[in-house]
């Protein structure tokens, strides 16, 4: 056992239970640096009781403790998901160097990160199957990659024709409140026609360059896909890592032995 080499923990809203209490554990004994998103919140042990019939009913028979004495189960859900929960009724708990850690509602990062998810045209791309069917196309031509670490698309070109021979078009979320804008203003008898459509050409007009703005989240999905095509689920989950901001966020702060150091003994 090594116990003194750098540790850190990445985590997400998708981290619960086992991992969550493993996360929160090594934060506790400050022996690791959690990086990323709030996670889950699930600190209940469940045993199932046969009640006959073919049915079941799972029983909640305790609580998961972390080092700190804190429980991270959530206590407050809306629809089946989590609520968050004001830090300020929260109740507070010290970490071995003596930071101040929160319980409930899961296990909060030290270096906070925002969530990488795929908006815009990036989402509409992919909700519309183009960069699929690019990647289809592109493995057609091609009977094999290079490996997966050394493998990158460059030719953004070739993807802008392809996209404009698909006839590629979608509805920005303020173009989705501008129309529901405008329905009610005509509901209510505001003359806010000219204002409405103001609005709209200047959204027109930003969104003519937004492919350009999202080109390096656009070539990531694009290698993500072709490296699947050749080198299945596996290759995928390689390729991510290799272009994931939040490892390149990890790998930072590991080579950073001062601020490492210095999130853990609270004086970051």
């Amino acid at each position: 056992m090594d116990e003194n080499i750098p540790v850190v923990v990445l985590l997400d809203k998708m981290s619960a239970s086992a991992s969550e209490v493993t996360a929160g554990a090594l934060q506790d004994l400050d022996r690791a640096v959690l990086m990323g998103q709030r996670s889950y919140g699930k600190g209940l042990v469940q045993n199932m009781k046969d009640i006959g019939y073919n049915a079941k009913v799972k029983i909640t028979t305790a609580k998961y403790y972390i080092p700190s004495g804190r429980c991270i189960q959530a206590v407050r859900y809306r629809n089946g998901e989590p609520v968050d929960i004001p830090e300020s009724e929260r109740a507070q708990f010290k970490t071995r160097n003596g930071r101040t850690v929160l319980d409930g509602g899961g296990v909060k990062p030290d270096v906070l990160l925002p969530h990488d998810t795929a908006s815009g045209v990036v989402k509409a791309l992919l909700q519309q199957h183009i960069i699929f069917d690019f990647a289809t196309q592109y493995t057609l031509k091609h009977p094999s990659i290079d490996s997966i670490e050394l493998f990158s698309f460059a030719d953004w070109d070739d993807f802008s024709r392809f996209v404009q021979e698909k006839n590629f078009v979608y509805e920005s979320a303020s173009e989705k409140k501008i129309k529901e804008l405008r329905a009610i203003a005509t509901s209510e008898n505001y003359p806010l026609g000219a204002d409405i459509e103001m609005m709209e050409n200047k959204i027109r007009s930003e969104k003519k360059n937004e492919m350009a703005k999202s080109k390096a989240r656009i070539l990531h999905e694009i290698e993500q896909e072709i490296v699947g095509r050749y080198y299945f689920q596996r290759g995928k989950v390689r390729k991510n890592l290799k272009n994931d901001p939040e490892v390149e966020e990890a790998v930072k702060l590991l080579n950073d032995s001062g601020r490492y150091k210095a999130i853990l003994s609270g004086n970051s």
